[in-house]
Parts: C-alpha cells; structure tokens; sequence
C-alpha cells in the first residue's frame, strides 16, 4: 500500500515505539510503501531513498499527485493568499506539493484537510530543479544540528547533502557510508573546488570553495562554516582522519 506524508515532518525510527531512537525524517508530501501496522505506527520504505523504518500512523494518508517542492529553506503555509493570513503549517525544503492554483504572488497547495497557500517564490516545479545546488545547502547556515533530522529545524551532515542535491535533480543516498560512492574519487586536498564533498568514518562536508567547508555538526550544533584545516585537525579526535574526497557528477 502507497501513502502519503500528510504531515509537515515524520520520523522514521528504529522500532514502533515512541521511545525508539530516530533514524531519519520523511517530508510532506513524499510517498512511502507500507507493508505493517504494529501499535500505531506503519512500517514503511520511503520512495525517496528506500530507508525503512516506522513512522507513526498518523502521518500518512492520500494527497495528489505532487507538481512542485519547496525550495526554500522553511515556508509557512497560510490559509488565504496574503501575508497577513494566519499560518496553517510550515514546510521544509523538500517537501513535495500539488498545486491547485496561483493567485496573487501565492500557490493554492492540497493539504490533507483542505489547502493552504505558499509564496511562489519558495517553489520550484519538479522538472526544474536548482542550477546551482551548493547554493542551496548554504541556505542552511545556522540551522540546529540534529542526528537522524532532515529539515531545517533540525539536520544532520549526510542530510544536508541529500536535501541539497535533490533540490538540484541528483537523487543520492541517505546515509554517509553509502554516499562514499558519489561520483567519482579525488586525489587529494589540492584538487578540491566548490560542490566537492570531503569524508570522515561517520561524517560529511560540502566545500564552498578550496579552503572552506560548509556541515551540519555536533561540534557547533548547526550548519556551520570552517576552514577545512580546522575541521580536519578537530574532527581527527572523535572520527579520524579524511576518508575521502569526492566529487560529484553534476555542476
């Protein structure tokens, strides 16, 4: 069975129960195969990058077909086409929407219990996805750092990777071990560039330019900015030395 996130977030966990440890997040409007209903919570694999896990119930349930994704880091959904309209929600950027209408600089989006309505200026169509993907990772500067998140209220290293690319149209994997495979490997520090991905055992950066690195880390419990020599000389304590440098196959 195929449902929907009806909710803004969902977390995926371990094991159905709410003192489980969080794995990961599913957004609005992302689809999940459900295959189990065990003490309010569904076992579902999401469409997006196969990761399994259980989500409570609650959040699944039937919406359109998606047309767009939000490509803001956050955008509050309001009840009528005004910026003065009380909010009904917030989205991530991520999240998938189907819009219904356009009127006055807002999209009318389907919600499970009705509609909302967003800035056009925090959405992109599906077939057009973000020329420039580091661009949108940087958006994130500032936001908490949080294991197993996925939104900008809260993520994690390989997540801000994930979300990032996706909203430039390069599907990857969820995780960091299995993001080791990226594109194609580096020699070294010296042939790094913008959109160039650096790799510790359990941890992973995005670099801005040749010198600094832009991650989402305990250290600094945020997306944070740092020269890649700081980074390698700190992390080295908890995680070792760099594991890889690659590059990945899109602009």
């Amino acid at each position: 069975m195929t449902r929907s996130v009806i909710t803004p977030l969902a977390p995926i966990c371990r094991a159905p129960d709410d003192a489980a440890s969080l794995d990961t997040e599913a957004l609005f409007g992302e689809q999940v195969a459900v295959d189990d209903i065990t003490n309010g919570y569904a076992h579902v694999e999401l469409a997006t990058d196969g990761y399994q896990g259980w989500m409570p119930a609650h959040c699944l349930g039937d919406l359109p077909p998606p047309t767009h994704q939000i490509m803001a880091p956050h955008s509050f959904v309001t009840a009528a086409a005004d910026v003065k309209s009380r909010g009904q929600c917030h989205l991530s950027l991520g999240a998938r929407i189907h819009v219904m209408a356009i009127d006055n600089g807002f999209s009318k989006i389907s919600l499970a219990d009705g509609f909302g309505w967003v800035p056009d200026c925090h959405i992109a169509a599906l077939s057009t996805p973000c020329d420039d993907w580091v661009r949108i990772a940087e958006s994130f500067l500032g936001s908490p750092y949080r294991w197993g998140g996925r939104a900008s209220t809260g993520l994690d290293c390989s997540a801000l990777v994930q979300l990032s690319l996706a909203a430039g149209g390069h599907a990857v994997p969820r995780d960091s071990g299995p993001q080791h495979e990226i594109g194609t490997p580096l020699d070294d520090a010296a042939d790094l560039r913008r959109g160039d991905l650096v790799f510790w055992a359990g941890h992973v950066g995005i670099m801005l330019d040749r010198h600094r690195l832009l991650h989402a880390n305990a250290h600094h419990m945020a997306v944070s900015i740092e020269p890649l020599p700081e980074a390698v000389e700190r992390i080295a304590a908890s995680a070792g030395p760099i594991t890889a440098y690659r590059r990945p196959a899109c602009p």
